[in-house]
């Protein structure tokens, strides 16, 4: 057998065997160790708001499960017999109600209740 075809023989049959690594390649290194196992991310629940509109003049949210968010407000969206828009805002707060009044003459009435935070 010539060297040319012993050659091509032993590369078959190294690829055959191993892959290329097999024939003068240096072997590939152990794949490094894995890292410990890092803890699961701390699950916080989502702020959960409830606006609503208390008796057509005034609107009012409270919220729970507040996370990050360190305070909330209710904002209410009024509309007055003319049918413009104007919008107030509740105070600030950390629990309880956030409470906003549009008119108390009936001159405005809540459009909307959101809340901010």
């Amino acid at each position: 057998m010539s060297s040319r075809k012993y050659l091509s023989a032993l590369g078959a049959g190294a690829m055959l065997l191993g892959g290329p690594s097999a024939v003068g390649a240096p072997a590939a290194s152990a794949a490094p160790a894995a890292a410990p196992a890092s803890p699961p991310p701390v699950v916080r629940p989502l702020i959960s708001c409830t606006p609503e509109n208390v008796d057509g003049y005034t609107g009012r949210t409270s919220c729970t499960n507040l996370g990050t968010v360190s305070a909330y407000r209710v904002r209410v969206t009024c509309r007055r017999t003319n049918g413009t828009l104007f919008t107030v805002y509740g105070v600030w707060r950390v629990a309880g109600y956030s409470v906003a009044t549009c008119s108390t003459t009936g001159a405005a009435t809540v459009w909307s209740v959101g809340t901010d935070y």
